[in-house]
């Protein structure tokens, strides 16, 4: 059963990715704050821009270049994000567990852009093969 998208907020990507964000905040509270300023910055940023694109792309969602371009940036932010969090388990910030619970689920927001990038690619394809064959035999 197929459910209905009327917003950004009622994609799975973006639930997942929002619940990623906040999950982070709330980690980042317990970084050691006179060494971590950079990384929980950095850490903070890059979760809340993985969001951003992909509300963003569902603003562009009518123009499918800038649709792609919107997602493949949520999708470079979900593997920045994935080097942040080993970043963060390397130096203690974050325990294995929990780092790697956080990358299998950046590694599945990435996974799930791509399918998103896939399907706007096909439906381009589909589109662009739909208006050729509306052509006249003579053209």
């Amino acid at each position: 059963m197929k459910l209905s998208v009327y917003s950004f907020q009622d994609l799975q990507v973006y639930q997942l990715a929002f619940r990623c964000s906040v999950e982070i905040y709330d980690l980042a509270q317990h970084f050691p704050e006179e060494t971590s300023a950079c990384l929980t910055r950095q850490i903070l940023a890059t979760s809340r821009a993985v969001r951003a694109h992909i509300a963003a792309a569902w603003g562009k969602r009518r123009d499918r270049k800038a649709l792609i371009t919107q997602l493949s940036e949520a999708q470079l932010k979900a593997a920045e994000m994935q080097t942040w969090i080993e970043a963060a388990v390397a130096v203690g910030y974050l325990d294995g567990d929990a780092g790697q619970a956080l990358s299998d689920h950046y590694r599945r927001i990435f996974s799930s852009l791509d399918q998103l990038m896939e399907g706007a690619l096909v439906g381009e394809r589909r589109r662009s093969e739909d208006s050729t064959n509306d052509l006249p035999a003579t053209a």
